[in-house]
């Protein structure tokens, strides 16, 4: 049905595992994280010059940076090149499409930059003809965007199924990653906890390794997979408290959904969130979850049903919630399981790609 072709910046992880489906890539030079003017002006160019090249009848923009300039040139683009999809919505160009990932005004900044933000990402909504949100509660956010109801979608994500390695198998490859970061200690005895994220603020890493020195005299270990630019704070953090036995962080894993079924217990302390992917993840491997109460974590979890949710930024709530699940191992494996059941109706993959495909096609 549809000819994709993806533009990203940098290459990496994601671009090898595009191009091992057969999807064809297209590099954006200068397109990074970080702002610097002039690269944001040469990377609005070098979306000019591939719209100018590819004529996309759909332009499906993600990250708010690239949702920004991709829609300005989009825009601009229309100008000057007709569509063969654009009379069917009655438009001079392609259909611009924005999934909104989360919200940057949601971030622990000052109140300045939060409404800077604001401000910004409803330009970026207003040069967009689709938006779509991941929750429930970012969808209800956008409502405060002016004159902009209309164009606002929600739709129920989905994933495929991650492929998991049986348990066993599972703590003997992450005790092998493990051994090689830890003075070449082979034991890692003890339930263990889990926690997939980027090592940066918005993600409550810090607060969540400030619970594990709350749980010193509980037999567990806390497996922080993901890399950031927290990365070396956290690893003082964990040696100024002498944790170094207890926490343990493996930088970034590919694929580490595969290696889920190994935790015994999932943790998410995120100060903002969208959604939480990881937390679908965990709930296909069975896991039992805490997570805060941000964003859109509770369409994910149900609290005290498939997981026990705690505020932001409280180590306190968080050593507790998960010393209760250390506790009673009926209570991980009912709400193991009943997080996989959540789950398993909730968010079906075919039924998300039908809803964008509709969001694409209809008027």
């Amino acid at each position: 049905m549809f000819d994709i072709a993806v533009a990203a910046g940098g290459e990496g992880v994601l671009t090898e595992k595009l191009n091992r489906a057969g999807i064809r890539t297209i590099p954006i030079p200068f397109l990074q994280r970080d702002i610097s003017i002039i690269k944001e002006f040469l990377s609005l160019f070098a979306l000019l010059k591939i719209f100018k090249s590819e004529r996309p009848d759909i332009i499906h923009l993600n990250s708010s940076k690239a949702g920004g300039l991709g829609a300005l040139a989009a825009r601009i683009s229309s100008l000057v090149t007709r569509h063969s999809l654009a009379s069917l919505h009655g438009r001079s160009g392609p259909l611009i499409v924005f999934t909104a990932h989360g919200w940057g005004f949601n971030e622990d900044r000052p109140y300045v930059a939060r409404l800077i933000i604001f401000l910004a990402q409803w330009i970026t909504v207003i040069f967009c003809h689709k938006i779509i949100t991941l929750s429930r509660a970012m969808h209800s956010q956008a409502m405060y965007f002016p004159f902009s109801r209309k164009k606002i979608f929600f739709t129920e994500q989905g994933l495929r199924p991650a492929e998991l390695l049986p348990r066993e198998e599972a703590k003997q490859e992450l005790t092998g990653a493990l051994s090689k970061t830890n003075s070449g200690n082979k034991e890692f005895p003890g339930l263990w906890v889990g926690c997939v994220a980027e090592l940066t603020k918005n993600k409550g890493v810090v607060y969540l390794i400030e619970a594990a020195g709350k749980l010193t005299d509980h037999d567990f270990r806390l497996l922080i997979l993901g890399s950031g630019e927290d990365g070396e704070k956290l690893r003082l953090q964990i040696s100024d408290t002498k944790l170094q036995d207890k926490v343990f962080l493996l930088g970034f894993v590919l694929d580490a959904a595969k290696y889920f079924k190994s935790f015994d217990i999932f943790v998410l302390p995120s100060v903002t969130e969208a959604l939480g992917y990881t937390l679908i993840e965990a709930g296909q491997a069975g896991l039992p979850v805490v997570a805060t109460k941000v964003g859109g974590i509770p369409w994910i979890i149900k609290d005290g049903e498939s997981g026990i949710l705690v505020p932001p930024k409280n180590p306190e709530a968080l050593a507790g919630a998960i010393k209760k699940l250390l506790d009673d191992g009926g209570l991980r494996q009912q709400m193991g399981q009943k997080n996989h059941e959540l789950v398993s109706q909730k968010f079906s993959f075919d039924k998300m790609l039908k809803e964008t495909v509709d969001i694409y096609t209809k008027p």
